[in-house]
């Protein structure tokens, strides 16, 4: 088992008082928000979108935000990172500049094994390359949807991890 990421989209107001210190994540029911769960995609996303482990450069850095500038200071065993709901239309834009074509011609399979690309196991050969792109795009498919959505009610995101 390994550790899955889950994004949830909150309101702008309630991020700004988890960032205050005023509210904390932990009192957030997460069934009552709209959120989407991306298994254990989220580090291969991240290094396909910015070809770095975290800190990648807005807006592509914004779709899985494991930046030092937008680490939630919380009580969650692995942490959390949050967008804020400019960063998410930001981002949504950027996805949606996204298609099958331009993924897969920014895809390296071999560069991802040898940045040891959670989740891989560093035992996968040149065969499993095309399931690993099509794990990553089918996620990339829900993350699109899940911020155009996200973005039009005018949400921010949070990302945490369990």
């Amino acid at each position: 088992m390994g550790m899955t990421g889950t994004y949830i989209a909150i309101e702008n107001f309630l991020l700004s008082q988890m960032i205050n210190g005023e509210k904390s994540i932990l009192e957030m029911d997460p069934t009552q928000y709209p959120s989407l769960d991306v298994d254990q995609s989220w580090r291969a996303i991240q290094y396909l979108l910015c070809k770095d482990l975290e800190n990648g450069k807005p807006p592509m850095g914004y779709v899985v935000p494991i930046r030092d500038e937008n680490e939630l200071d919380c009580e969650l065993e692995f942490g959390a990172f949050y967008i804020t709901a400019q960063q998410v239309k930001e981002a949504a834009n950027f996805l949606n500049s996204l298609d099958d074509p331009v993924l897969k011609n920014m895809y390296d399979f071999k560069a991802m094994q040898e940045n040891a690309v959670y989740p891989l196991q560093g035992n996968e050969n040149e065969m499993d390359s095309g399931a690993f792109y099509e794990y990553i795009y089918s996620y990339l498919i829900k993350l699109r949807e899940y911020f155009n959505q996200t973005a039009e009610k005018g949400f921010a995101i949070i990302l945490y991890f369990s």
